[in-house]
């Protein structure tokens, strides 16, 4: 085995355990908010409070407000677990030594693609849970709606799109080599 192939499986392997450290880290931290929701709840409407919205003055937590903000982090972790799921795919192809394939370029296309629904989806998210969480306010202290679209978003969605591309690149490239197999 050449020495590039080597370090490109020992790297694959180490984004691979990577991956799933970051999924353990994230599924622990879902099972944490739904033990908070059950058994702390102040714990749970604290943190909501102090880490989600933190610009809005008051909110009000009803059963409603709780139910959304739960279906929209259920929708966001879904996107993240599909994320980490292709990624995982992509660098398990990689440590198999396939690297130009074209199924690697539709796993990068994937990774992109669910990065940048990601990106979208956690702003729209946002501005509907501030919507919820405010909803039920007493009428002097009114409703929200905030969409913020900043830096960070663009940033994601400018390297999410760059991945995209990528991985379409990769596509048409391996069915260029392949058609420049069959001449051969």
């Amino acid at each position: 085995m050449t020495d590039p192939a080597r370090r490109l499986r020992k790297l694959s392997r180490f984004m691979k355990v990577m991956i799933v450290l970051g999924g353990a880290l994230f599924c622990s931290a879902i099972v944490y908010m739904h033990w908070q929701i059950l058994f702390d709840r102040q714990g749970f409407e604290q943190g909501i409070r102090d880490v989600v919205f933190p610009r809005l003055g008051a909110i009000t937590l009803s059963y409603r407000a709780i139910a959304t903000v739960v279906f929209l982090t259920a929708i966001n972790n879904a996107l993240i677990i599909a994320g980490l799921a292709f990624a995982w795919q992509l660098f398990d192809s990689f440590q198999r030594g396939e690297i130009l394939s074209g199924r690697n370029g539709v796993l990068l296309r994937r990774v992109g693609l669910t990065a940048l629904a990601g990106a979208l989806c956690m702003t729209v998210s946002n501005g509907i849970g501030i919507l919820a969480v405010t909803y039920d306010n007493p009428g002097e202290t009114g409703h929200a709606v905030v969409f913020d679209i900043n830096g960070g978003t663009m940033i994601v969605l400018l390297m999410a799109g760059l991945v995209v591309g990528l991985g379409h690149v990769m596509v048409i490239a391996s069915e260029v080599e392949a058609e420049n197999r069959g001449f051969v």
